[in-house]
């Protein structure tokens, strides 16, 4: 904006000492591109700016006539009308377009509830793209009989292509989570999913957990390891690896213990690749320990996204990647409720 406003001051110099050739005319290009570049506000000030200059002329320039001064202010004044009703024009398109955007980034990616299936949630994700919440990250959790199963995963690459890749592979777990037989078999359906719309060099990693009485089971093609929340944090890695989706994988299925008391942290490497100042990444010690240990789920959330802002320093942090949190922790179970007494149609008849 600055660079902006002093080439008009400069337009309205060199038009005062050059008297035989009028170069008032170029005022009109600072509203013009602030019309289609800026803000509202941005472009009624360079606007307001070429006028000023316009009607400043005649000091500078003795030797031209007033109305030759006048025809040249009303050309200036027309012209900054006009690039404000363009402004305006486009902060109301651009701001349908994002209301747009948000109700199909909701559709797509909705807040998961506090409690499902037994188990309770948070969950936080954020896009890399400032004026986008999808991104190439992708999570959600269906209740099914045999326990919460939930997905958290990771397209390679960002942008629009990351996002369409991230919405086929959530339309397939929507699609066969509830009645896949086991979280492999569920792994195996989404590859076979996502592999047409997917490059040579493209994946997906992808992590699956089913919630069960006094544990969870995992699958993990290429995802960064959960972490088990307990007296200290215990990153959960797989027994073997398995490729990504995408890359032939060949998943299989584990069990690790999970108490009531404990919490499951879910992640993408946006957590792990946000660094410091120094390029340190965040360590996994005491600090993150109680944020994660906090009274509640989503307080615990909030205590882990403060001490990211601190670690990597604001504005001197590198560039951030999409980011994915989710806190799971198994309820306790509740007693179930008693039966209302059913009446003996027998006796009823005597």
């Amino acid at each position: 904006m600055p660079a902006l406003l002093a080439t008009e001051v400069l337009v309205a110099l060199a038009d005062a000492a050059y008297a035989t050739v009028s170069l008032s005319a170029l005022l009109l290009i600072g509203p013009m591109v602030a019309a289609h570049l800026l803000t509202v506000r941005q472009t009624l000030l360079a606007a307001a700016t070429a006028l000023a200059l316009a009607l400043l002329l005649p000091a500078l320039d003795e030797g031209s006539e007033l109305p030759h001064h006048l025809v040249r202010a009303l050309i200036v004044a027309t012209g900054g009308l006009w690039a404000y009703v363009t402004a305006r024009s486009h902060a109301r398109h651009h701001a349908e377009l994002a209301r747009m955007t948000r109700i199909a980034e909701w559709a797509m990616i909705p807040a998961l509830p506090a409690e499902l299936g037994g188990v309770g949630l948070a969950a936080h994700t954020r896009s890399s793209a400032a004026t986008a919440r999808i991104g190439g990250d992708l999570h959600d959790a269906v209740a099914t009989p045999t326990g919460l199963r939930l997905i958290i995963g990771d397209v390679k690459g960002h942008g629009l292509d990351a996002a369409h890749l991230s919405a086929t592979a959530l339309a397939a777990f929507r699609r066969t989570a509830a009645t896949a037989p086991d979280l492999a078999a569920l792994a195996l359906d989404l590859d076979a999913a996502l592999s047409p719309s997917l490059g040579p060099e493209d994946f997906v990693t992808v992590l699956l957990a089913e919630f069960v009485p006094g544990g969870v089971l995992l699958v993990n093609c290429g995802h960064p390891a959960p972490v088990r929340v307990d007296n200290r944090l215990r990153p959960l890695h797989p027994p073997r690896p398995c490729r990504p989706l995408g890359l032939s994988p060949e998943p299989y299925v584990w069990r690790v213990r999970l108490l009531p008391s404990d919490r499951l942290l879910l992640f993408t490497d946006g957590l792990t690749e946000s660094r410091s100042c120094e390029g340190v990444e965040l360590p996994f010690d005491e600090r993150l320990h109680e944020a994660l240990t906090q009274a509640t789920l989503e307080e615990s959330l909030r205590e882990v996204l403060g001490l990211l802002r601190r670690h990597t320093g604001g504005s001197c942090a590198h560039e951030a990647d999409d980011l994915t949190l989710i806190l799971a922790q198994p309820l306790h179970a509740r007693e179930s409720p008693v039966p209302a007494p059913v009446v003996d149609d027998r006796r009823s008849r005597d």
